[in-house]
């Protein structure tokens, strides 16, 4: 049933594309904090990265299957069904949020990004595809320019937003 979508989500060309242990290093190294919402957390793949070095997660999933794989992959620790536009958490409950190749999914990213803002501290971290440069093919999903992040972090409440260019993806820090 679900076991395509995982296997499409854990394969080893995609973890080294998503340049998981340099993320989760970054982001900690950053703004150090213990605990974290992954929102968008699939698999749980970022979400066992962090609690790797430390860092208490709780995941959260729009679709349910995800939540039952990041169940089976990281046993223990806890994942939620719920959008990145609708987080089912108090506000300021978490120290720091991570979205994961998240944003550009959304329905809505300036209100997933408000919806960050309402239940984090300190930061926030997404990580996206860059916008397609001239010569690109056209990209297989909603890509955004940096500024249109950084503009959209504005408008959610944020003040700052910092891109860091990775191999093949953007990892915004923002707080």
């Amino acid at each position: 049933m679900f076991e395509h979508k995982i296997d499409k989500l854990r394969t080893p060309d995609r973890v080294a594309q998503l340049e998981v242990q340099r993320v989760v290093h970054q982001c900690v190294a950053h703004c150090g904090f213990h605990h974290l919402l992954d929102v968008g957390t699939g698999s749980g793949l970022f979400a066992e990265a962090f609690a790797a070095r430390g860092v208490q997660v709780i995941g959260v999933d729009p679709d349910p299957d995800m939540i039952v794989a990041a169940r089976f992959y990281v046993p223990g620790m806890k994942f939620f069904v719920g959008t990145a536009e609708e987080l089912p958490f108090a506000d300021q409950s978490f120290e720091a949020l991570f979205m994961g190749m998240v944003l550009h999914e959304t329905d809505d990213p300036l209100l997933a990004l408000q919806e960050a803002r309402r239940v984090s501290i300190q930061l926030l971290a997404v990580l996206e595809w860059p916008f397609p440069g001239p010569g690109d093919p056209p990209p297989p999903a909603r890509r955004f320019r940096v500024d249109e992040i950084q503009s959209f972090s504005r408008a959610a409440g944020f003040s700052t937003c910092a891109a860091h260019r990775l191999k093949q993806l953007v990892l915004y820090l923002v707080k």
